[in-house]
């Protein structure tokens, strides 16, 4: 049974606090205990509240060597609501497997190091492979509502004299777990200021320095992120969840530049869900254009069925780009307080009623 060294912790949604009152992942060939319930892996607790799928602390913890996972067995409330849940569950240790091996032997400076469970309201439960360039989702499950026992009345039982808070809806966390087939691509082209739209490089192309992307991170609504440098940039296609946060350096000539977006999920949830329609199974390009010389930049959405972009309107997100260190660019809607970056979240906000979520223009 191959074994791998790793530790299992656990993941919540920002502002949406959870207790475990029971959390063991078992595996194969785990050690026999006297009392069953101090059979397999104890998961740890994470004090991070800074996004789903996150984890704080890695190093602290002594890691060990075990088989992946096999089985689940996971209790806890959520406080904002008092409501109790349960999940006994077999899980996919071929996959696991799969997946980690192929990081070590293929990529072993991207490895895994860490097994992560998720806990979030009406019973959604994660489970994430990660390392600290990037992670994968592995499983996206459901747990079931359940009475709390004696002692979880006692301990907690205050929480359902509360008045519910609702941080995330149902909805809108299924939405963020769905999964996307894309890459991303950065396109060789110009904004073409008398004619008002983009424009490939000329074949004898002598005013522009040709783009040379040095490195693109992004952060997504399932709780992954991936980290990439050089021409992997130009990344194959995966499949995961959709982007909220990207972060993308880049050269022409001698100038660096670092470009920072922000996308509200609300709004990128509307838009994937209106461009993947009617083709969830497709492979998509999100086409980056990106002209500093003309102070020019886009976000679109391109599927191998259909040729024709589908630009993203300002309104879906935030960006700031550097050029030498120094501010360049900020999108029209970018909100700057005390030369800090800032993100106006507001929750209950809708997409403009004249917004054309299938092509808005910028």
């Amino acid at each position: 049974m191959k074994t791998y060294t790793y530790r299992p912790f656990c993941s919540k949604i920002p502002y949406c606090p959870v207790v475990i009152t029971k959390g063991k992942l078992h595996y194969e060939g785990e050690p026999e205990a006297e009392d069953p319930e101090d059979m397999g892996l104890s998961l740890v607790a994470s004090s991070c509240d800074d996004g789903w799928g996150y984890i704080q602390n890695l190093d602290i913890f002594t890691k060990e060597t075990f088989p992946m996972p096999n089985r689940l067995s996971l209790r806890y409330i959520t406080m904002n609501d008092g409501r109790c849940y349960a999940l006994e569950t077999d899980l996919d240790q071929k996959r696991a497997d799969e997946l980690w091996q192929n990081q070590e032997q293929e990529h072993p400076n991207r490895a895994f190091s860490s097994y992560v469970i998720g806990t979030a309201p009406f019973g959604g439960v994660a489970i994430w492979l990660r390392g600290r360039d990037h992670s994968v989702l592995l499983h996206w499950l459901k747990s079931d509502e359940v009475p709390m026992n004696l002692i979880e009345k006692s301990r907690y039982g205050w929480t359902l004299e509360m008045e519910e808070s609702e941080v995330i809806s149902r909805e809108e966390l299924d939405d963020n777990m769905k999964q996307y087939c894309y890459r991303y691509v950065a396109l060789e082209e110009f904004w073409d200021n008398v004619n008002k739209r983009w424009v490939e490089y000329p074949d004898d192309n002598m005013y522009y320095d040709d783009l040379d992307i040095d490195s693109i991170e992004d952060h997504r609504t399932d709780g992954t992120f991936n980290y990439i440098k050089g021409d992997e940039s130009q990344l194959e296609y995966h499949t995961t969840g959709k982007p909220v946060r990207i972060t993308i350096r880049w050269h022409a000539g001698s100038a660096e530049y670092f470009a920072h977006i922000w996308l509200v999920s609300i709004f990128i949830n509307q838009i994937f869900n209106a461009f993947f329609s009617e083709r969830h199974d497709t492979k998509v390009d999100i086409m980056l254009r990106l002209d500093p010389d003309n102070q020019a930049y886009q976000l679109a959405l391109r599927g191998n069925d259909n040729p024709q972009p589908f630009i993203i309107p300002w309104y879906a997100y935030q960006l700031i780009v550097f050029k030498n260190g120094e501010e360049h660019f900020t999108s029209p809607n970018y909100i700057l307080e005390d030369g800090q970056w800032s993100w106006l979240w507001r929750k209950k906000e809708k997409a403009p009623e004249n917004g054309n979520i299938g092509n808005g223009q910028q």
